[in-house]
């Protein structure tokens, strides 16, 4: 693509000439939420400028939820149709890391990971997947919380450290814009520019303006135009053959535009002008996304929690809660598996089939009214973080009053509608009910029906309590990764009884050149190739950052060798399980990491609590309340 790029440049520039021959950012929002300027949809704008692989935003959680298709699968086309708008709101595991918890594992996110538009002309940031790979527990874990004792195992989300980061410098103003994949961002449309386009083109624009701004007067302005045209249309075809068309729709119609066009900040600002808000516009129009940054929760079992980044003022908004609606809620989050007496999945009418039911943990993050068959995820920045408070609660939910989200208009839909509205019509806002303090703990009530569940899970835990013998990935992480002292991961010869734990496997974040290749001699007279592991590939796409790409290259290992200490930094031979054949050397000590395998994890635990949040009566519109007798009385279940 570079060789591609320099070659199309050069021979614009070699037409051209051959014819002439003849404050405190602690307190600045870093980046907030409002309508987005490319549609009715909502968009993240930048408070602040970041710079090239600067973090964007704070560190939201990531709720998962397993199968979900599979355990739906046999429902009518309309419940079908509604599920699948809530699932394309979602992001797919493979972006987190998530993806070995089951078969299909969904990722429900909040924050400027989900409030962000994707533009396939103007990507500025990308999923910092590196931050969910290689997230430390140990504030967590050394916090007092033991998985195998607690009542909140398995009823907390433990995906979490979910960020962007910039691949291009953003001014502030700027909306944020993701690569959603080429796919959906119509990529190799040729009718509309892309981000390789509109760089191309930026260059091209400014060695074009070089010979302009030297030869036009000489030359004169006939000859100067068909020079333009020559360059324009000729040139074009030849150098960006099928992108010609849309390489070709971001030049002005005579060169004297080109000028106006780099004063503006190139080819994608002068075609989009609106991405750009004024800093002033955001603070009173839009909501800031920072207001918040997680900690663990100074409530028992809870987990982590959402505390206030700087000092609120009573009745100020300290998260915007975008509403995202799943139809049906509670039938879909439902698990329901018929097994045989050795455990297997059978069907549902074979003889001696039990039944179990589960529900997603999902199921705990989001709002419900008992008069509704529809529950709302809360899409807003570290929402999820925000735990039941009951009376000692200093937030509470009022819907949004910005005039470019048409909430009262969706309040007067009926429920099979509510599916298709876009969140940036369905915003609540948390809103600090007394002045809250720097570094408090924000909370919220869920409600008189959660907190009698929760009371009754607490009480009943001990005799309900599965013992567990096996530890999660997350405990041996901590093992092994401790931001305090970690331990090095075991060689062949040594204790290894961590590797046979049968609810995790190993997993390396891999990378090697495949053109520094060694062999060496094994006892048995072959040779195995071994290759060096690298950060990242030599002709890796510039739209993402080293360590964004080096994370998705990731499997099954198994470690043959160790060397180094902890002085030097440990590091590692391994065998990667998708290429026994072949060995990995150097591998450093943080490209290892241990992971959940499917089914096992704390989030699978049957015994967990499960239980939504209530959405409050009185904000609750009575055109949703579509079962007046209580979603109980209903075969909602």
């Amino acid at each position: 693509m570079v060789v591609q790029a320099n070659r199309y440049l050069l021979l614009l520039v070699a037409a051209a000439v051959l014819t002439a021959g003849k404050g405190d950012d602690s307190e600045q929002c870093g980046v907030y939420i409002a309508e987005s300027s490319t549609d009715h949809v909502l968009g993240s704008f930048a408070g602040k400028s970041y710079q090239r692989d600067e973090l964007i935003g704070s560190s939201d959680a990531i709720v998962q939820a397993f199968d979900l298709r599979y355990h739906n699968r046999n429902e009518d086309e309309q419940f079908t149709a509604m599920f699948e708008n809530f699932l394309g709101t979602c992001w797919s595991a493979d972006s987190n890391g998530g993806t070995t918890e089951a078969e299909e594992v969904i990722s429900a996110v909040g924050g400027p990971c989900f409030s962000s538009a994707g533009h396939v002309g103007m990507i500025n940031a990308v999923i910092y997947q590196p931050a969910t790979l290689l997230k430390s527990d140990t504030d967590l874990l050394s916090s007092g919380y033991d998985e195998s004792t607690s009542p909140g195992r398995g009823a907390f989300t433990l995906h979490h450290n979910l960020t962007l980061i910039a691949v291009d410098k953003i001014t502030a103003g700027s909306e944020i814009f993701l690569d959603f994949g080429s796919e959906y961002n119509g990529y190799e449309d040729v009718t509309k520019a892309n981000i390789d386009d509109y760089r191309k083109m930026d260059e091209a624009i400014e060695k074009m303006l070089e010979f302009f701004n030297k030869h036009a007067e000489n030359i004169g302005e006939k000859a100067a135009d068909e020079v333009y045209q020559f360059m324009k249309n000729d040139v074009l075809d030849l150098t960006a053959e099928a992108r010609a068309p849309a390489a070709r729709s971001l030049l002005p119609s005579t060169y004297h535009g080109l000028q106006e066009i780099m004063d503006k900040g190139g080819s994608a600002l002068n075609t989009y002008p609106s991405v750009v808000k004024d800093v002033d516009w955001l603070k009173n129009n839009a909501y800031c996304q920072d207001n918040l940054v997680v900690g663990v929760s100074e409530i028992e079992h809870a987990g982590r929690g959402a505390f206030a980044k700087r000092e609120m003022k009573k009745g100020e908004v300290v998260a915007p809660m975008p509403l995202v609606a799943l139809n049906y809620g509670r039938k879909a989050l439902t698990m329901t598996e018929y097994l045989n007496e050795h455990g297997q999945e059978v069907d549902s009418d074979e003889d001696g089939a039990t039944t179990t039911v589960k529900t997603q943990q999902m199921l705990n993050y989001m709002l419900e009214h008992p008069q509704s068959s529809v529950l709302f995820f809360p899409a807003g920045p570290l929402v999820p973080y925000v735990n039941h408070g009951g009376k000692d609660a200093n937030v509470k939910m009022i819907w949004s009053t910005k005039p470019w989200s048409n909430v009262k208009i969706a309040q007067k839909l009926e429920v099979e509608s509510l599916s298709g509205v876009g969140a940036v019509d369905m915003i609540l806002e948390l809103v600090a009910t007394r002045p809250i303090k720097k570094g408090e703990e924000v909370l919220l009530d869920y409600g008189e029906s959660w907190a009698k569940a929760w009371k009754k899970h607490t009480d009943e835990w001990k005799k309900k309590m599965k013992k567990v013998t096996l530890k999660s990935a997350m405990v041996l992480n901590e093992k092994y990764h401790s931001t305090e002292k970690a331990a090095p991961f075991p060689a062949p010869s040594e204790d290894d009884s961590d590797f046979g734990n049968e609810n995790v496997a190993l997993q390396c974040l891999l990378l090697y050149d495949v053109d520094k290749v060694e062999r060496r001699r094994n006892e048995d007279g072959t040779r195995t190739k071994v290759y060096p592991w690298i950060p990242h590939p030599a002709n890796a796409n510039r739209l993402k950052t080293d360590d964004a790409i080096r994370s998705i290259n990731r499997g099954g290992c198994r470690i043959v060798e160790r060397s180094g200490d902890e002085s030097s930094g440990y590091r590692y031979v391994v065998q990667p399980e998708s290429n026994p054949d072949i060995l990995v050397k150097n591998v450093p000590h943080s490209a290892i990491r241990f992971v959940d395998l499917p089914y096992r994890s704390p989030h699978h635990d049957e015994t967990a609590f499960r239980h939504a949040i209530g959405f409050p009566d009185s904000i609750f519109p009575a055109a949703w309340k579509d079962l007046p007798g209580g979603y109980k009385d209903r075969d909602e279940l």
